[in-house]
């Protein structure tokens, strides 16, 4: 890592690399789409999903960032078992962070679809019910199995853990989280006791889990993880069910260019991509003392590279992005044409505020002595899911004559 040049060359190709990976979350928002018929009768099944995927990407921006600033500084040894105890207190601050997320998610979706449908009677239990299960299956496995063993595989082949773990990561928990959260809406609309039955089983599971978990609350930096991280994420998660109510705000255009739907997951990803790729390596260099906490080194060759890099990789996804996703719906050429337009103009508005929102809550963290794998990643997936649903949408409505 000492010697490592960030070239622009080399940025856009491990960038390119990681990115394109987003185009599997196609398939998270295909899944999706299987109950886009139920959307303008059912708002909250929108109201839910954003905060979904951002808080189990803002957990897993943690992790994953800690987990690779780890096994750069030696904190963590590039293997599963028998690994130090840094490892084991972080995998089980992580798991008790995500279980308290799924609570305070419930009571956000609650709050934010009775605000926009407060005459309707769903109740806070089954959406505490969905969320606990959608969030925690997906939560449970990439925490224990999927995470650690994609980062220890990049850091043995020589890769950069910093480009590579979090975008594919989420991605992978966008189509796991999207899947299960499809079949729990089935269940729930067309078989209701076998959805009480499992979601029943299932939270007793994470519950002995958690209790699990609990056993290094002693542990420093057991402590450290969930003081510094767990106040953000729960700021952030609030913050990303205004994203839900947002989106459902949208289901109109949705229902009108239902291709947007699958293309939503893929790009909401790929934009936080871009800035965690930015934040990742910019904190690594700041833990090993390679630059200065300093908003000017966003001038510097290597860190202007790395921003322009990822911009310039995350844009040719989003043609291809684009792409499959009208073909999907065999849309005519001129739609395929405006749908790239308005995917790219969406990234280059997010150009800007996402680089500096890197860099910034980097910058912040660091000087106050706090841990930046905290909370850059999971301000960045909040804020970029926010913007990006705002941006896009606003995008959709202005060119729209351009998507017909």
């Amino acid at each position: 890592m000492a010697g490592k040049q960030y070239t622009l060359k080399s940025t856009f190709t491990q960038s390119f690399a990681s990115l394109l990976f987003d185009s599997a979350g196609l398939l998270a928002g295909g899944i999706t789409s299987l109950v886009a018929v139920f959307v303008v009768n059912m708002p909250w099944i929108l109201i839910i999903y954003p905060p979904l995927l951002t808080v189990r990407g803002n957990v897993n921006g943690i992790y994953s960032g800690r987990f690779t600033t780890g096994l750069h500084v030696g904190q963590i040894k590039p293997r599963i078992r028998k690994n130090t105890d840094y490892f084991r207190s972080l995998v089980a601050s992580i798991y008790c962070m995500s279980f308290l997320n799924a609570i305070a998610i419930s009571f956000f979706s609650y709050m934010v679809y009775k605000i926009i449908s407060p005459s309707t009677t769903m109740s806070l239990q089954v959406i505490s019910r969905i969320v606990f299960v959608a969030m925690l299956v997906p939560s449970t496995v990439s925490i224990f199995i999927i995470t650690p063993f994609v980062s220890i595989i990049a850091y043995k082949k020589g890769a950069d853990p910093d480009v590579i773990v979090y975008p594919v990561m989420s991605t992978v928990n966008d189509i796991f989280i999207s899947a299960i959260y499809v079949i729990v809406i089935y269940l729930f609309i067309f078989n209701q006791p076998l959805f009480i039955l499992l979601s029943s089983v299932m939270i007793v599971f994470f519950f002995i889990l958690l209790l699990n978990s609990l056993r290094f609350v002693k542990d420093r930096e057991f402590k450290r993880t969930l003081m510094e991280g767990l106040p953000t994420v729960l700021v952030l998660s609030f913050l990303s069910n205004f994203t839900g109510g947002l989106l459902s705000q949208f289901r109109f255009q949705i229902a009108k260019y239902p291709h947007l739907l699958i293309l939503y997951p893929s790009l909401i990803d790929s934009v936080g991509d871009e800035g965690s790729i930015i934040s990742s390596v910019f904190t690594t260099k700041l833990s090993l003392g390679f630059v200065k906490p300093s908003i000017k080194e966003i001038f510097e060759e290597g860190n202007k590279n790395t921003i322009f890099g990822t911009f310039l990789a995350g844009s040719l996804v989003f043609i291809i992005l684009s792409i499959i996703g009208s073909i999907t719906y065999f849309l005519p050429i001129h739609t395929v044409i405006g749908t790239i337009f308005v995917v790219i103009l969406t990234n280059l508005v997010l150009l800007i505020p996402i680089s500096l929102i890197s860099f910034v809550s980097s910058i912040v963290t660091f000087k106050y002595g706090l841990n930046p794998d905290n909370y850059t990643i999971p301000i960045i997936s909040s804020l970029s899911d926010l913007l990006t649903t705002l941006v896009l949408f606003a995008n959709v409505i202005m060119f729209s004559f351009l998507l017909m």
